[in-house]
C-alpha cells in the first residue's frame, strides 16, 4: 500500500479519562531508563541557531525554518513552537493562530489565515479544533488530533482519514481530466461517512519517554523527530544534517533521497551516549505511537506489544539498540526490523547517517537478506512457489476465457498487483485496448469488463490475486467498485491515534455519471498464501461484504497503510502506521492481517491445471456449487 503526506492504522492503550472529558487514548506511562537508568540533562541555554530549508518531494522550496540547538543537547534538531506550528499548517494545508494559557501552547485553526489559495471549506467548529502543547507536564494533546495534522483532501466529512488522496478532479484542465480518468475513475467523497467507534482524545505524553520540550527565553522549543513521528504518520519528515524533507518516499523518490540520505551522511564509528539513548527512545516512542498491529500479533503467531522497549528488552535486542557503536546500532536496527517486527510490509532501506555512504547499498543488500525473519521468508517462498506453478502452466497477467462445450463460460481477470501503471497486463488484451490497459490496474479492469460484455454466455468471473503482492490502495478501491456500487460499498479503518473505527463511502463514477458495478456475475476471488496487503484487503472486503466467494488457500495477510520512516539519527525504513485496513463483520471489527479464510479450498496444483489455462478450477468452482 502506498500513501502521501498523511494517513494512518493500530491499537492503543485505553486510560483513564480526563476530569473533564469522557476518554483518552494515550501512550502506556513509565519511563524509558535506558541502561543504567540515564536521564537526559536539562537546557538553560540556546548553543547555536542554524538556517534550515523545508523541502517537498518533488524538490521544491516550501519554507526557511531556524534548527536551534541547545546547550547539552549536542546535535538533536529543535523547532521553536512557532515553526512547529508552520510544519503542520504545511501538512493540514490550512491556516493557523496560536494561543498561549500558561505554559500550555495550542495551535488552532484560522480559516482566514489560509494562503494555499484552494478554496478549502472548513464546516462550522473546525475553527475550534486546537492541538495542545503542555511544557509542564511534557504532553500533546488534542481532541480532534487527526484532523488538526491531516490535509483537508484527506478527509471524509470532517470526521475521518482518508487511506488514499484521489485526484483533485476540481482544479484539472479539461485535457488533465481525460488523462486522469484512464488511470483512475471519478472519486468523490460520500458525506455519509461515519465513525463506528468514536474517536477519543488523543494524549502523547513525551515524558515517558525521557524526551522533552524546553522553555528558554520566552520560547517554547520543541525536538524535531519526535514531532515527525507524531504530525506525520503515514508520510513522512526527515533532517539531514542540515534541511527538512517532507514526504521522503523510501522506494522511487530519487531526490529527496539522494539529498536527505546521501549529502547528510558523514563517517564516524561511535555515537555519544546521549545520541545514541536520543535514537532509541524516538524508535520506541514512533512505534509505541504508530505500529498498527502491537495488539494483534498473536493471529501470525507473534507476541502482542503493550510496550517496545519492554519488548525490545525481551527480544534480546535493546542493549545494541543502544549501542554508541555505529556497526552494533545498526545491525541490530535491521534485526529489529526484519526478524522481531517480521509484518512483511516492514523493510529497511538505508543505515544511519554515521554511515558512510559507500556503506548504504551493503547494509541494504545484507540486512533485507540476512535478517529476514519467518513471516518475510514465508512470503518470499509462497511467492516462488505459486509464480514457478503459474509459469509452468504457461500462465502469466492478462484476461483468460474457460470453455465448456465450445462456449466460454467463466473468465479469469490475473493481475500481480494493484498498480498506478501496470505494462505487463497491455500484450494479454485485444490489442485495441492496450494502450489503455498500460496505463493502471482501473483500465485493466475496465477494458476486460468491456470485453467480457462481447461474451454473452459468461457467468462467472474469477479475480486471480494469487500472486498478488499489493499496490496501490486507490487502485484496490476502484477495482472493488466493479464489483458494487460505492453508494453502499464502504472501506473500513481502524485509527489508533484516535482509537476510531471509520466506514468510508465513496462515489465512484467513470467520470461520465455512469457506475462501475457489474450485474449479472458471479464473482470470485482466487488467493494464495502470497495475496498480501492491497492483495489481502480486496479480498477481505469481498468476503465481509458479500461482494464475492473467498477461493483457493488463506491469504497472506497485510493490513495496514505503510509508513516511510526516518529514524533519530538518519536509518531509512518503512512500516505498518497507525492507519490500519480492517474488515467489518455485521458491525464488528475483524483484523485481516492473518489473511482471510477460504469459503472453498483449493489446493495449487488446481489453480492454473487443465488442457486449458484454469479448466480445473472452472471445474472445482462449478462442482462445489457456490
Amino acid at each position: 500500500m502506498k500513501k502521501v503526506f498523511v494517513k494512518i492504522s493500530a491499537a492503543f492503550l485505553l486510560a483513564v479519562s480526563f476530569a473533564f472529558f469522557s476518554c483518552e487514548n494515550a501512550v502506556n506511562s513509565n519511563n524509558y531508563v535506558g541502561i543504567g537508568g540515564y536521564q537526559f540533562p536539562e537546557a538553560a541555554a540556546v548553543s547555536r541557531k542554524v538556517q534550515s530549508n523545508l523541502y517537498l518531494a518533488n524538490g521544491q522550496k516550501y519554507l526557511q525554518l531556524e534548527t536551534v540547538y541547545l546547550a547539552g543537547w549536542e546535535d538533536v534538531p529543535f523547532l521553536s513552537f512557532e515553526d512547529v506550528c508552520l510544519f503542520i499548517s504545511g501538512a493540514n494545508d490550512r491556516g493557523w493562530q496560536c494561543e498561549k494559557s500558561g505554559f500550555v501552547y495550542k495551535y488552532k485553526y484560522n480559516p482566514a489565515n489560509c494562503t494555499d489559495n484552494k478554496g478549502h471549506y472548513w464546516p462550522d467548529g473546525w475553527d475550534s479544533d486546537e492541538l495542545c502543547f503542555d511544557f509542564l507536564n511534557q504532553t500533546v494533546y488534542s481532541d480532534d488530533f487527526c484532523r488538526v495534522i491531516t490535509s483537508i483532501v484527506s478527509l471524509n466529512n470532517g470526521i475521518g482519514v482518508m487511506p488514499v488522496v484521489f485526484p483533485d478532479y476540481d482544479n484539472m484542465t479539461a485535457e488533465e481530466m481525460t488523462n486522469s480518468l484512464k488511470v483512475c475513475p471519478k472519486v468523490l467523497r460520500s458525506t455519509s461517512t461515519t465513525q463506528i467507534k468514536a474517536k477519543e482524545r488523543t494524549v502523547i505524553r513525551l515524558g515517558d519517554y525521557g524526551l522533552k520540550m524546553f522553555f528558554i527565553g520566552g520560547v517554547l522549543y520543541i525536538p524535531f523527530q519526535p514531532l515527525a513521528a507524531i504530525f506525520l504518520p503515514i508520510g513522512s519528515c526527515s533532517f539531514s544534517g542540515t534541511d527538512y524533507y517532507f514526504d521522503v518516499v523510501s522506494a522511487g523518490d530519487d531526490y529527496a533521497t539522494q539529498r536527505a540520505y546521501e549529502f547528510g551522511r558523514k563517517n564516524s564509528s561511535t555515537r555519544s551516549q546521549l545520541m545514541a539513548e536520543y535514537n532509541y527512545r524516538t524508535l520506541c516512542m514512533t512505534f509505541d505511537i504508530n505500529y498498527s498491529l502491537k495488539d494483534h500479533r498473536t493471529v501470525v503467531g507473534k507476541q502482542n506489544i503493550a510496550r517496545f522497549n519492554d519488548s525490545i528488552f525481551a527480544a534480546g535486542l535493546g542493549f545494541d539498540l543502544l549501542s554508541t557503536d555505529t556497526n552494533t546500532y545498526d545491525l541490530a536496527l535491521g534485526k529489529f526490523l526484519m526478524s522481531y517486527i517480521d509484518d512483511s510490509h516492514t523493510s529497511y532501506y538505508a543505515p544511519s547517517l554515521y554511515q558512510p555512504h559507500s556503506q548504504v547499498e551493503y547494509y541494504y543488500m545484507h540486512i533485507m537478506r540476512d535478517f529476514a525473519g519467518p513471516r518475510e521468508k514465508g512470503m518470499r517462498v509462497a511467492e516462488s512457489r505459486i509464480e514457478e506453478l503459474r509459469e509452468r502452466a504457461g500462465g502469466k497477467p492478462g484476461l483468460y476465457y474457460v470453455k465448456e462445450g465450445g462456449v466460454e463460460k467463466m473468465a479469469v481477470l490475473a493481475f500481480d498487483g494493484f498498480e498506478e501503471l501496470a505494462p505487463s497486463l497491455a500484450p494479454y488484451l485485444p490489442t485495441d485496448l492496450s494502450e489503455l490497459a498500460k496505463k493502471s490496474t482501473y483500465a485493466f479492469f475496465k477494458a476486460a469488463f468491456d470485453d467480457i460484455a462481447n461474451h454473452t454466455d459468461v457467468d462467472k468471473v474469477v479475480f486471480d490475486l494469487s500472486c498478488n503482492g499489493g499496490g496501490s490502495v486507490r487502485q484496490c478501491v476502484a477495482a472493488l467498485c466493479f464489483l458494487k456500487d460505492c453508494a453502499q460499498l464502504y472501506l473500513p479503518i481502524r485509527n489508533i491515534l484516535d482509537n476510531s473505527i471509520t466506514k468510508f463511502f465513496l462515489d465512484v463514477t467513470d467520470g461520465s455519471g455512469n457506475k462501475l458495478a457489474k450485474t449479472g456475475y458471479d464473482f470470485y476471488v482466487l488467493t494464495s498464501d502470497f495475496s498480501f496487503s492491497c492483495g489481502n484487503a480486496f479480498p477481505a472486503q469481498c468476503k465481509w461484504q458479500g461482494l464475492a466467494k473467498i477461493i483457493g488457500v488463506q491469504s497472506g495477510g497485510g493490513a495496514s497503510v505503510v509508513k516511510s520512516t526516518q529514524s533519530a539519527d538518519g536509518a531509512l525504513f518503512r512500516t505498518s502506521s497507525a492507519m490500519e485496513m480492517c474488515a467489518l463483520d455485521n458491525g464488528n471489527y475483524v483484523c485481516i492481517d492473518a489473511g482471510v479464510p477460504v469459503d472453498l479450498k483449493i489446493p495449487f496444483e488446481k489453480f492454473y491445471s487443465g488442457a486449458t489455462l484454469y479448466q480445473d478450477l472452472y471445474g472445482v468452482i462449478k462442482g462445489s456449487g457456490l
